[in-house]
C-alpha cells in the first residue's frame, strides 16, 4: 500500500503515515527497509505491509518511494 509520512519522532525512532485507504498507520525505525529511518522526512512517499494481526493499524516493512519535495 502507498502511503505519506505525516510525523516523525526522531528521538523516539517512531512515525505515522495515511495509507491509501485514509487510515493512519504507525511504524518503528526497525520497519523501514531498504533504507535509513534517518532519511526518511514528513510528506514523503513510502509504501508499507499492514502489520499482523489486521486491525492494528502498525505499518511493516516501510520503504520509501519518493522523497518529500522541498519548500
Amino acid at each position: 500500500m502507498t502511503a505519506t509520512i505525516l510525523q516523525l519522532h526522531r528521538d523516539r525512532g517512531t512515525g505515522s503515515l495515511v495509507g491509501e485507504d485514509g487510515k493512519t498507520y504507525l511504524f518503528r525505525r526497525n520497519a523501514v527497509r531498504d533504507g535509513w529511518f534517518h532519511d526518511l522526512s514528513e510528506g514523503a512517499t513510502v509504501e508499507f505491509e499492514p502489520a499482523d494481526p489486521p486491525g492494528k493499524l502498525e505499518a511493516a516493512r516501510v520503504r520509501l518511494v519518493r522523497a518529500a519535495p522541498r519548500p
